[in-house]
């Protein structure tokens, strides 16, 4: 890659399900490019589901298009069974075994909580992922560098794992810090382990859970990587229904609530801080941004164009029955609220449906998005 050219940042935030969608708007991108084309992203950053997304791009940096593929290939193909153990004996069984682990006495190592057993997650993950092509696409310029970020449960800070170019280096800042590390399932895991829903992933030493949680700066990744311009795509649940606030709200209404605020406040935050960061720059006069080592970052904020909670009621059925079941003793139904269905409504019809609401969000965006990626 030119070293002239501005460093393209594609940041990709957490959603479980949603973030499928993601993936129509990278084929949308696609599209535009040569079949043998690199990506015109050198720098990704990827939190939970998001995560997951940048990897297997960031994996083929050298040619976007069939990058883009295998993603569209994986998602098209992916069922809650992929995800998560979802037959009644397993999810039966995997219960048990997490009441009866916390009955035992202290001495005996507790495994952490989660709802759901998303072992198929880690077999899928070290299945279609090689992670070796990351270094590969690092030595031979294509990658300048990615991270991946957890919470830790320890310190309770946002932890950054990233990998690239020699010249990138660490930092600690309040509640968030970066780590060179080789990228591994492991960190996949760690932050896309939703609270409460998937189990705590261990990385060293420590227990990591989603990277949405301690987040308090989405942007700091990209920044401190080099990025001059950022895309984000975001997986904001726009609400389209006005809700009836006399009535107390629900434990699926309150999990909703708390799930969209883990995955969207801190981004819309940390957009205003730079907006006005940019301003102050463009302020100054060149030879005192110089001086100060300051450039001003361009950047774009795509969000689904529609809610996804009726495409979530629309296709709750085809979830599979026992989890469905869990889903109903826990107090979670779609007449209430389907915002935490659709983090977790991984099957074909759901996420297609994804899929073809960003590629057509994308689409209506092609001339801004052009002129932004150039």
């Amino acid at each position: 890659m030119a070293k002239d050219k501005p460093k393209i940042s594609l940041l990709l935030t957490g959603g479980g399900a949603r973030a499928a969608y993601q993936v129509g708007v990278l084929k949308a991108i696609a599209e535009w490019y040569p079949r043998v084309h690199h990506s015109p992203f050198s720098i990704y950053c990827g939190t939970s589901a998001g995560g997951i997304n940048a990897i297997a791009i960031a994996s083929y940096a050298s040619c976007f298009r069939l990058g883009v593929k295998k993603l569209e290939w994986i998602w098209a193909r992916l069922h809650s069974r992929r995800v998560f153990i979802a037959s009644p004996y397993g999810m039966t069984n995997y219960l048990f075994k997490q009441g009866f682990a916390r009955l035992q006495a202290d001495y005996h190592e507790r495994p952490p909580f989660g709802l759901l057993n998303n072992r198929p997650l880690r077999e899928l993950l070290n299945q279609v992922n090689n992670y070796e092509r990351l270094e590969k696409q690092i030595l031979a310029g294509n990658l300048h560098g990615i991270a991946i970020t957890a919470s830790s449960y320890k310190s309770a800070r946002s932890v950054s794992f990233f990998q690239g170019q020699p010249e990138l280096c660490e930092w600690d800042r309040a509640k968030s810090k970066g780590r060179r590390s080789l990228i591994s399932t492991e960190h996949l895991l760690a932050s896309a382990a939703i609270p409460l829903v998937f189990p705590a992933s261990r990385i060293g030493q420590t227990y990591y859970g989603d990277g949405s949680i301690h987040q308090l700066s989405p942007l700091r990744p990209s920044l401190k990587m080099g990025a001059d311009k950022i895309l984000m795509i975001d997986l904001i649940n726009e609400k389209t229904e006005e809700r009836d606030h006399t009535k107390a709200p629900g434990l699926a209404s309150l999990g909703g609530h708390l799930m969209d605020t883990i995955f969207s406040d801190t981004l819309t935050a940390d957009l205003e801080n730079l907006s006005r960061t940019n301003t102050i720059i463009q302020a100054l006069p060149e030879h005192e941004r110089q001086r100060l080592q300051l450039k001003n970052v361009d950047h774009i904020h795509l969000s689904p164009s529609e809610s996804f909670e009726p495409l979530a009621k629309k296709y709750y059925c085809h979830l599979p029955p026992m989890t469905r079941a869990l889903m109903r003793l826990t107090g979670i139904s779609p007449k209430d609220d389907a915002a935490i269905t659709s983090y977790i409504l991984f099957e074909p019809e759901y996420i297609q449906a994804l899929i073809n609401l960003g590629y057509e969000d994308t689409t209506e965006k092609e001339t801004m998005l052009r002129k932004f990626l150039k």
